[in-house]
């Protein structure tokens, strides 16, 4: 998705800065922005490190002046597993990308676009952050704190008649290769899956996710909702009812029942 975001704002004419941790993936997606006509260029960044998104924010203020759109998109599946079966690592390890690379995102690129006035934030929450499944207790807690930054900060923002815009990006299925960091890691390694029920979780998943939307789309309607200034941005509306019934739960005080896709 990051690839697809990134790209299609090159179409736009936008210069593009890229953080990421696959050096030879940035590289790739640097070459075909550049060959749409912009200025671009790739950090090693490791999100889940509060100082290297500041070095990102700086590298990219120093060669385009200033930061206007900051998508804030690194993902991992994580360590996956019973909720009491994870260790303190693997909660971390996953937290640490998931949503601490949010909130260090927020920090080192927030700032400069309140001083400016102008400006948009995309966080990459997820469906997760609005319905809960068994076995990967890591990732939905930190998309569902990811979707609660993402209110927080348009609040304040508003609060502040400031200019900046804040979407908050909750993909269902889309065709990428998330699963891959945990696909790679032996078991019991941290990050990676921790029981034979993570493993059926993963591989759920994986099935789910090769039938799910381009990232290519997801590009299109990220671009989209910038320009609308819209906050709420769902790839699809197959997880409409399950996320109708689990408020309707919350509101009649039933305990959550799993949710489902519609289709």
């Amino acid at each position: 998705m990051g690839r697809a975001m990134a790209l299609r704002f090159a179409r736009a004419g936008m210069n593009i800065a890229i953080g990421d941790v696959n050096e030879d993936g940035m590289a790739a997606v640097v070459a075909e922005a550049k060959a749409l006509g912009v200025e671009a260029f790739g950090v090693y960044t490791d999100v889940a490190d509060e100082n290297a998104n500041f070095a990102l924010n700086e590298a990219a203020c120093d060669a385009f002046g200033q930061v206007n759109v900051a998508c804030l998109n690194a993902g991992v599946t994580g360590s996956a597993g019973r909720s009491w079966s994870l260790t303190k690592q693997d909660w971390d390890w996953t937290l640490g990308i998931l949503l601490d690379g949010v909130i260090h995102g927020v920090r080192a690129f927030v700032p400069g676009m309140v001083e400016h006035d102008d400006g948009h934030v995309v966080m990459t929450a997820s469906i997760a952050g609005h319905v809960s499944s068994a076995y990967s207790g890591p990732y939905m807690v930190a998309k569902h704190g990811v979707v609660a930054l993402a209110e927080t900060l348009h609040h304040e923002l508003r609060a502040e008649k400031s200019n900046i815009g804040v979407t908050c990006l909750c993909p269902g299925f889309v065709n990428t290769d998330i699963v891959a960091a945990t696909r790679r890691r032996d078991p019991g390694q941290v990050g990676a899956v921790q029981d034979k029920l993570g493993e059926k979780w993963l591989d759920f998943s994986e099935r789910a996710l090769a039938g799910g939307i381009d990232p290519e789309i997801v590009g299109e309607q990220v671009y989209d909702a910038i320009v609308d200034n819209q906050f709420w941005l769902f790839t699809d509306q197959d997880w409409d009812h399950a996320i109708g019934e689990k408020n309707q739960q919350i509101l009649t005080r039933k305990a959550p029942t799993l949710g489902h896709p519609s289709k």
